[in-house]
């Protein structure tokens, strides 16, 4: 029984760990916007996304399209 308590632990410190990452990447997402002056946004799972001509483009991408 302990060990099931030592693994709900562990699951739930990797989880808040997760989420506090997540909002950390969506701030900086935000951050980027405002000192750009380009709209952004976070998908969860590709990142920060910024628009780029009418389409949302990962920002890892940018100098590809630009």
């Amino acid at each position: 029984m302990k060990w099931r308590k030592i693994a709900f632990l562990i699951f739930v410190a990797f989880a808040l760990l997760w989420l506090v990452a997540r909002a950390f990447s969506w701030g900086a997402c935000s951050w980027y916007g405002y000192q750009t002056g380009r709209d952004t946004r976070y998908a969860a799972f590709i990142g920060c996304m910024v628009k780029v001509d009418e389409r949302w483009v990962p920002r890892s991408e940018l100098r590809i399209v630009q």
